[in-house]
């Protein structure tokens, strides 16, 4: 029964940062809009260059790739982790899905940049 933790916990970790970083994401969102909204109660005006800055994705070109790099190394990290511990296999089990998940982020990032889209 003590091997199925090691799983388990590698994968509530991955989820606990995705999650997490929804949220910050979110409440980085939130702040703006407020921020926005105390604005125009004070009578600032609503232009609209603002309103298209809000509307376009801030995101940058390197966004897919800094994500993949980190996702990539969390699960390198689960796989030299393997050998360390004397359980390759559940380890090399939970490395695996960041490690694609990492690559495919990578391959996103290559594909617009080749595309040339911003």
């Amino acid at each position: 029964m003590d091997g199925i933790y090691i799983p388990i916990i590698g994968f509530l970790s991955i989820a606990a940062m995705f999650i997490t970083f929804s949220v910050l994401n979110s409440w980085s969102q939130f702040e703006v809009q407020r921020t926005l909204r105390t604005a125009l109660e004070k009578g600032a005006p609503l232009t609209s260059e603002l309103v298209a800055q809000m509307t376009t994705n801030r995101s940058s070109r390197n966004t897919d790739m800094r994500r993949g790099v980190i996702i990539v190394a969390i699960g390198l990290a689960a796989l030299v982790a393997g050998p360390i511990t004397g359980q390759m296999q559940e380890f090399a089990t939970v490395a695996v899905f960041p490690i694609f998940v990492g690559l495919g982020f990578l391959l996103v990032w290559r594909l617009e940049r080749k595309a040339g889209t911003p």
